[in-house]
């Protein structure tokens, strides 16, 4: 038994339990939160309700903001477990899963069994990465791919064969049919800037790049061109004017990354890499230390070893500094950096477990300290969102999350192990209790606050108590000033934008049985101007709105 948990196979099996214990329990519980998830779920429901693999819509309009994989993908999940929550975020628990275990076979490769192993787990447990593990957005299978190609890059490379000019632009198509053309530009500029880095740019005179580029064009090509076509060029020109363009040079929605602006993905590593951006400092410092060309000696042949650390901070520092560089800034705008930062991580913590990393004395304990103090500001912070700790009449609390501020105290428990560990010099001991403490969070923290969390959102028990999903009815549904996405997912047919109270009366006059979804706000002032019987057929407070949303029905 030993010897298969020390095998990849072994190591294979132990990930993919863990990836399972945070990202399975009460996958599809939490409705769908919106913008995205909504959008994203109702796309790929329109696809397969019109029956086509080819034009994504949505509310049965062109949507332009992204490729089409992830709607194939979850199209594909709806077949085999119709059209549920669980199932539109199925796919991206697989492409976490396949994230990590591409992550820890690179690893392997680069720095050993023991670091590929931590690799993965250290990637699993991130709490951007659990996020999106959850998520049914294009961002998991984005991550996927994305590493897939540098994963294949390497292996060519590192084995000294070309192989990597064939295998690599098919995991890139797949990352840009995912969200875009973008991705085939910052996997070549990684690439690019290693060989550089290693004055081995003349990798690329290669005929057989031609033969990558052609691989690539004939994986992508076919479905924009496609697209194109069926829209009459309408997709290509919205997709790459405005979502790609457009996000890069002019901030949109708000998301311009301040208070922080450029340092805006600095901060975003210190809190979604958490608790392993702890050790951020120590293992980027390491990392270019170990990344210095030095020659090799008979007792110590580690240090020509310096690839593998210029691969992955070409990796991590060129997302970072692209994505800073552009005016529209998210949190997972720079999750393809992920892996590359778990396997640095990794191997520091590998080698300072063997005795190779010379550190300060303080550095350790100081690191578990800063674990503690997490699960200390978690269970703070969910007793001032929960109102337990009253902080301003004027700030809103969900109550259903104060029971929850005990799940800080696994961090303060996992670091009181720590600290205990290395005060008996046990330093496997120490990495034991991260890591237990970490998974046992993480997994608590995915699973369940989202849920209670749940009851602040209205669209979907607005649409049940309203009866406004009944596929065997013919009604209608609409909106005045009220567009949340997941409302067209759950009545599962086309939703009208009401914009004057007098469309609203048009709309409620028919003989048809109507629903319109307004804000208690909105109704008030629209209430007097209906001119035909109706009725509130449900009500419900919206986090979303930060106010009650009711549905209107006529009678």
């Amino acid at each position: 038994m030993r010897a298969f948990f020390a095998s990849s196979l072994g190591h294979s099996f132990v990930l993919i339990a863990v990836c399972c214990a945070v990202m399975l329990p009460n996958l599809g519980v939490p409705s769908l939160w919106d913008v995205d998830e909504g959008v994203n779920a109702e796309c790929a429901r329109e696809m397969r309700e019109v029956g086509t693999w080819i034009v994504p819509t949505f509310n049965y309009e062109l949507r332009t903001a992204k490729p089409v994989l992830l709607y194939w993908v979850q199209r594909l999940s709806y077949d085999l477990f119709g059209v549920t929550e669980w199932a539109a975020r199925f796919p991206a628990v697989l492409f976490s899963i396949g994230t990590v275990l591409v992550t820890a076979a690179l690893g392997r490769r680069l720095f050993g069994p023991a670091a590929g192993l931590l690799a993965g787990v250290i990637l699993a447990t991130g709490f951007e990465f659990v996020k999106l593990a959850h998520a049914a957005t294009p961002d998991a299978p984005l991550i996927f791919f994305v590493t897939l190609t540098l994963f294949w890059f390497w292996v060519g490379h590192d084995g000294g064969t070309r192989t990597w000019f064939y295998t690599a632009p098919v995991a890139c198509a797949l990352a840009v049919l995912t969200k875009g053309p973008a991705f085939f530009g910052l996997t070549g500029l990684i690439i690019f800037a290693y060989l550089a880095w290693c004055r081995d740019l003349k990798r690329l005179l290669d005929a057989r790049l031609i033969t990558g580029v052609l691989i690539f064009l004939a994986v992508a090509g076919p479905w924009y061109g496609a697209v194109a076509a069926e829209t009459r060029g309408a997709w290509p020109r919205a997709f790459f004017g405005t979502e790609n363009a457009g996000r890069f040079t002019e901030s949109m929605e708000g998301h311009d990354g301040r208070p922080f602006y450029f340092l805006y993905y600095v901060v975003c590593v210190l809190a979604f890499f958490a608790p392993w951006s702890v050790y951020l400092a120590t293992t980027l410092h390491h990392a270019v230390r170990k990344s210095r060309r030095v020659v090799a000696t008979d007792t110590h042949p580690e240090l020509a070893f310096h690839r593998p650390y210029r691969f992955l901070l070409c990796w991590f520092a060129i997302i970072l500094v692209v994505f800073s560089a552009g005016a529209t800034k998210l949190p997972n705008y720079i999750a393809t950096l992920y892996p590359a930062l778990a396997l640095l991580t990794a191997d520091f913590f590998v080698r300072w477990r063997a005795g190779t990393v010379t550190l300060p004395r303080w550095s350790m304990p100081a690191g578990a300290v800063a674990v503690g103090l997490i699960g200390v500001g978690f269970f703070v912070g969910s007793l001032i969102a929960g109102g337990t700790i009253p902080i301003s009449p004027s700030v809103r609390t969900y109550p259903a999350l104060a029971p929850f501020a005990s799940l800080g105290l696994i961090f303060v428990l996992g670091s009181i192990g720590m600290l205990y560990f290395l005060g008996k010099g046990d330093r496997d001991g120490y990495v034991v209790s991260l890591v237990a403490s970490t998974v046992l969070f993480v997994g608590f923290l995915a699973a369940y606050p989202p849920t209670a969390f749940d009851q602040y959102k209205a669209p979907r028990d607005l649409v049940r108590e309203s009866g406004a999903f009944d596929p065997d009815r013919d009604i209608r549904v609409a909106s005045f000033e009220y567009t949340q996405p997941s409302v067209t997912f759950y009545v599962q047919r086309e939703v009208t934008r009401l914009k004057t109270p007098a469309e609203v009366n048009v709309f409620l006059g028919t003989k048809r049985q109507g629903y319109v979804f307004v804000p208690a706000t909105a109704w008030l002032n629209l209430e007097p101007q209906m001119t035909v019987p109706v009725r509130v057929a449900a009500r419900r407070f919206d986090v979303y709105r930060n106010g009650e949303v009711l549905v209107i029905a006529n009678e």
